[in-house]
């Protein structure tokens, strides 16, 4: 049987069709590429995506696109890489920021830092200097403590001994046992607060997002001038971004341990 032939007869049979669509799925959305890329009729294909959805193996993004499922990202331990991550948390980002009205950035942890990976600006008259590609420090920024909170204990010292805690500003916890004790508390209250501790004049509240073995790869956050996010709106704001947070893991199929 030559190689066309062989596709074929896998695209004729009702579990070759389902493949198909699956494997475009991982990196494509949209269902007339979905098709394109598949061969198969449009309507075949929104009939299956469909179906996926209803199984929990793909959900969709609220763009009239679809995007893998958290049953299937959790069945198959689907480590994904980056642009797929970026396309799964970015409708969980969005609307986040369009009920807050402020910047909402995703990072993920990238050794010693965590580096930025989505950006949505906020409503704001002014900008964050923050961009996708930047490197930030993971000892006095929301999202960073965030991911320490939840990293053992031995990984946090092994990771200030190399940094050496550096202060961006006067408010930086640079003492590591200062630095242990905030992370104790942001696990408890499931949320982290940068209060000027990157940059002055910043405040930003942050939460975790974990992968399928239940590991912190990264964290969310939205950022505002500290005139206008006080400990009132931090505490407004805190469980919205903590459930924004879940829903991302929830999307990449992930976990939190106990």
């Amino acid at each position: 049987m030559t190689a066309d032939a062989t596709s074929a007869h896998r695209r004729a049979s009702a579990a070759g069709k389902l493949t198909a669509v699956v494997e475009v799925l991982a990196h494509e959305g949209s269902t007339s590429r979905i098709a394109e890329a598949t061969g198969l009729a449009t309507s075949t294909v929104h009939r299956i995506l469909q179906e996926l959805v209803e199984l929990g193996w793909a959900r969709e993004d609220g763009e009239h696109g679809y995007l893998l499922g958290p049953r299937l990202l959790a069945l198959t331990g689907h480590r994904s890489d980056e642009g797929t991550i970026v396309r799964l948390a970015h409708p969980v980002l969005r609307a986040l920021n369009e009920h807050t009205g402020i910047a909402v950035h995703f990072a993920l942890r990238s050794g010693d830092t965590c580096v930025y990976v989505d950006k949505l600006d906020g409503l704001r008259p002014y900008r964050m200097r923050s961009r996708v590609g930047l490197a930030i420090p993971m000892h006095c920024t929301a999202i960073g403590k965030s991911v320490l909170a939840h990293t053992p204990e031995s990984e946090v010292r092994a990771l200030a001994a190399r940094t050496g805690l550096p202060g961006m500003t006067p408010h930086t916890l640079t003492d590591l046992d200062r630095l242990l004790a905030e992370l104790r508390a942001v696990r408890r209250r499931e949320f982290a607060v940068d209060a000027e501790e990157n940059e002055l004049g910043i405040r930003c509240v942050g939460a975790p997002v974990f992968d399928h073995r239940g590991r912190p790869i990264g964290g969310i956050s939205v950022s505002a001038l500290v005139h206008e996010m006080g400990p009132r709106d931090v505490r407004r704001l805190a469980p919205v971004v903590a459930a924004a947070a879940g829903e991302i893991t929830a999307a990449l199929g992930g976990r939190v341990l106990d």
